[in-house]
């Protein structure tokens, strides 16, 4: 680890031969590392007479309000690994205070990081990734679990036991979900290219936000370097943010499920269930991680009286009430019930739908229920099927799966997240309106790449493939119409692909209803 405090008269040198007491209990002896939050030492347990890591915190116990939020911090972190005994995560035994400082007392691992294992011996195989790749996957879950968040997973932060197996520590920059939020406003606390990309943004982060990371790190021990890494910070975030990562072709196996992970939004990477299912068939060695989970797209609860009766299908020809998550295919995958399935206001709903015939018909129906199966519903009345569908910049027309269009629906498209650009290295992201005319005459030199020569490069489009008379529409943040015959809705970016949309970046998330007559 790289120090900023290395002059600090109590940073003794490893090998020094120096060797001191704190809280007339802990005999320290060499430095094990040092890191922005402290320094670590080896150190023995006089009372218990076992071996122990000792972090000693560069903060004072005393100080101005900036050493007070530093010091509430350190006994957050103290608290959250404690409350979290797993044998991937690193065990906390004590926290003290001795000349002026916090201290945090480890488990003694004795072994390298993994930064320091690969830097010494190479990269790591794609099985041998994947392997500790599930280990650090079940610790942060239990992380998960008990509200906490690590914030700061990077090779570094992953620690190897004499036997190999992986232990996650350095949770000195873990936010509790408790509703405290101690870092300062604009501060980025963290290793920048480890860091997920809304946390660059400063948007909302959550457990998928160390997921990213933990992608981050396997494309890293795997394939060498990091997918992020640029010279200098400010490349770096940028990086982080907006660039597609650089992963290497050693990943093999292991390279779709590191792409899912490091997928911009946070909605659209796999949950630890999906990604422990494609890392499991990656660890056993086979050639591939599997079926894939697709974008997870969480679909508003409308306000309108449809309401009640709205269905939403995920492709897959699964139905989950409105305002659910889209199940996806990693659900399949993992064997876990989507969210859908667990959610009390979908059994509810469901529920009534098997009480409303006869008692025999009810029978049926809840059987097929616990089942995970639904038989039709007799359409009488209006009805409204919702999908969600992720729009990437560089793949031409995509079609809406699920999305079957006939004559006479009406069809709404709304735009729902995300951002998108026709030439990343010059041009700024945009929204589904496209560029405003100032900026859009600056690709001039490249109009015939123009789907919609009417419309300004990065608009949203839409088209009807199937109905000749139908043209192509420009979506904006939201297009409703009327179909005049049968087709599937297709979307793209008004950049032709090809060679055009080669410099594409990003991805737009989009809601599509469409409302049939019974």
């Amino acid at each position: 680890m790289a120090s900023g405090h290395g002059d600090h008269p109590s940073a003794t040198r490893p090998g020094s031969g120096a060797e001191r007491l704190i809280a007339d209990r802990y005999l320290l002896h060499d430095v094990l590392g040092r890191g922005g939050m402290g320094t670590v030492w080896r150190a023995h347990d006089r009372l218990l007479d076992r071996p122990v890591a000792a972090k000693e915190l560069h903060i004072l116990t005393h100080g101005d309000d900036e050493h007070l939020v530093r010091m509430r911090r350190a006994v957050r972190e103290a608290r959250a690994v404690a409350r979290v005994p797993h044998p991937h995560v690193i065990g906390v035994y004590d926290l003290v205070e001795s000349e002026d400082r916090l201290w945090i007392v480890m488990e003694l691992v004795d072994g390298p990081s993994l930064a320091h294992h690969v830097a010494r011996s190479g990269p790591l195989t794609p099985q041998h990734t994947a392997v500790l790749g599930l280990q650090v996957l079940d610790a942060l879950e239990a992380v998960h679990a008990a509200g906490t968040l690590h914030r700061d997973v990077k090779p570094a932060n992953v620690l190897l036991r004499r036997d190999g197996r992986a232990v996650l520590t350095d949770f000195g920059i873990a936010a509790l979900d408790d509703g405290e939020f101690l870092t300062s406003t604009g501060q980025l606390v963290g290793s920048l290219e480890f860091m997920a990309p809304e946390r660059v943004t400063g948007s909302q982060t959550g457990p998928a936000s160390d997921l990213w990371s933990l992608g981050a790190t396997l494309a890293t021990v795997c394939g060498g370097e990091s997918p992020f890494r640029r010279p200098g910070g400010p490349a770096t975030l940028h990086a982080v943010a907006y660039d597609e990562p650089v992963l290497s072709e050693r990943l093999g196996p292991l390279l779709p499920v590191v792409e899912a992970l490091l997928r911009k939004s946070p909605q659209e990477r796999p949950s630890a269930a999906g990604a422990r299912a494609a890392l499991r068939r990656v660890a056993a060695g086979e050639a591939d991680a599997g079926p894939l989970p697709s974008a997870t797209v969480r679909v508003p609860r409308p306000s309108s009286a449809l309401a009640d009766s709205e269905t939403v299908t995920s492709g897959h020809g699964q139905l989950v009430g409105a305002g659910e998550a889209v199940p996806t295919a990693r659900d399949a995958a993992s064997g876990r019930p989507s969210p859908a399935r667990s959610s009390g206001s979908a059994v509810r709903r469901r529920l009534g739908w098997a009480l409303a015939g006869t008692m025999v018909a009810a029978g049926v129906v809840a059987g097929l229920f616990f089942t995970g199966v639904l038989p039709p519903e007799k359409e009488t009345g209006p009805r409204t099927t919702t999908v969600g569908q992720v729009v990437r910049s560089a793949n031409g027309w995509q079609p809406v799966a699920g999305a079957v269009v006939r004559r006479g629906d009406q069809v709404t498209v709304r735009f729902v997240s995300g951002q998108w650009t026709a030439d990343h290295r010059n041009m700024p992201m945009t929204g589904p309106a496209g560029y405003d005319a100032a900026t859009d005459r600056l690709l001039d030199g490249a109009k015939s790449c123009k789907v919609k020569p009417t419309a300004p490069f990065g608009a949203l489009l839409a088209v009807l493939a199937g109905d000749k008379d139908f043209p192509v529409h420009t979506v904006g943040k939201e297009l409703t119409f009327k179909a005049t015959g049968n087709g599937t809705l297709k979307l793209g970016m008004n950049d032709a692909a090809g060679s055009c949309s080669d410099d594409n970046k990003g991805t737009l998330t989009v809601q599509v209803r469409i409302t049939r007559q019974g």
